[in-house]
């Protein structure tokens, strides 16, 4: 059975065990018989606020997005989705409704909850319009001039108390009015006039993606030093990655110089992006485009055997699994013994997890020559199993 709601003594152990790391939010839902919708309200503020001591407080995300700050341009995109829902169509004076509303009702929001501080879309229009932070404390009401729930025109809000929003609803109820009003004194914008954010949504977002992208990206040591990935979404060979345009696992070096060159990242098609750092610290994971220049795969490699970055042995990810000591140890055994009493190449692969054929490559020293440890060229009797 799910349980509606949770007792005071419930919610502070969820937020005992929730902020301890003893327990995830999934397993302290499961224990109580909650939703993990409901656990993920509390433990992140949204209810039980006397608890976290936020209660008549309105609580914003702080600007703070996948643990980075939020960029102007994420910000812009987010006012600007929330305006594409209000019909400014009829002009300035107008109501402005909340798209999707049905009748005399009030708009909502999560978006703008997280913006603003309040679901209420009214209050969140006034709150972006007024170029406020942080939607007014909940004891001032936003008064609707017009008498009209839905509408989001700033214009037709006056902020209010309590009192003066319940005499605007006794008069239009004695008036018999169940519909808009027209506004004979607008409310007076502030100085420089409303800050309504609009504009194409696809290329806004496209703007707030990119400058989310260099803000994962050192950029202090100026325009010549290498730039590392700061984030910790990285593949097997230590470069950074993301999703991007449609790419999975983008790698950030190639959209740092698809971006420099004004290309989509899927325009660079089978390129190879070069490393061209004067310093190898940074090198596999540097994203300035002044050290990155489009080349072949032969040249790449050049590079890096040049540079001395070129994963080799256990270094590289694929031999992880097989580290010098263990390929050392296989190489002693076969060749410190006289040839009869040699273990079989095949029992050895068994050992080490692999296949005969590699391991008969790491006797010979034809891979894995770095590990150290005998190698000589197989007699032509060698036991086989």
């Amino acid at each position: 059975m799910v349980r509606r709601s949770l007792t005071d003594a419930e919610a502070r152990w969820v937020l005992e065990v929730v902020q301890s790391g003893r327990m995830t939010q999934t397993e302290a839902a499961a224990a109580l018989g909650g939703t993990l919708s409901r656990i993920n309200q509390l433990v992140n503020g949204r209810t039980y606020k006397h608890l976290h001591g936020t209660a008549g407080v309105r609580v914003t995300d702080g600007g703070e997005r996948y643990g980075i700050t939020e960029t102007p341009e994420r910000r812009k995109f987010r006012e600007a989705s929330f305006w594409d829902r209000v019909d400014h169509s009829a002009g300035v004076n107008a109501c402005w409704p909340f798209k999707g509303v049905k009748g005399n009702k009030y708009g909502h929001t999560a978006a703008g909850q997280a913006m603003t501080g309040s679901a209420s879309a009214h209050v969140v229009a006034f709150t972006l319009a007024s170029g406020l932070q942080q939607a007014l404390p909940g004891s001032t009401l936003l008064r609707h001039l017009c008498d009209f729930k839905p509408c989001c025109n700033p214009a037709h809000l006056l902020p209010g108390t309590k009192s003066e929003n319940n005499r605007d609803t006794w008069v239009a109820r004695r008036e018999g009015r169940t519909g808009a009003k027209k506004v004979a004194e607008p409310v007076t914008p502030p100085q420089g006039g409303w800050s309504i954010s609009t504009g194409d949504l696809v290329e806004l977002d496209r703007e707030a993606r990119v400058s989310e992208f260099w803000a994962r990206i050192d950029r202090r040591g100026g325009d010549d030093a290498c730039w590392p990935w700061t984030a910790k979404t990285r593949n097997h060979f230590g470069y950074g990655q993301l999703r991007w345009e449609g790419v999975q696992a983008a790698l950030t070096h190639r959209i740092a110089y698809a971006l420099s060159q004004g290309v989509t990242y899927k325009e660079l098609g089978p390129a190879v992006i070069r490393h061209t750092c004067p310093e190898s610290t940074y090198r596999n994971n540097c994203n300035n485009p002044r050290h990155l220049r489009a080349g072949s795969q032969a040249e790449n490699i050049a590079d890096k055997a040049f540079h001395g970055t070129n994963a080799r042995g256990e270094r590289h990810p694929m031999g992880r699994r097989f580290p010098d000591a263990l390929i050392r140890e296989m190489r002693i055994r076969f060749w410190s013994v006289p040839p009869e009493r040699r273990p079989t190449i095949t029992a050895l692969a068994k050992e080490a997890g692999t296949s005969v054929t590699v391991m008969s490559r790491w006797l010979r020293g034809e891979q894995r020559n770095d590990a150290g440890g005998p190698i000589a060229a197989m007699p032509g009797d060698f036991p086989r199993g």
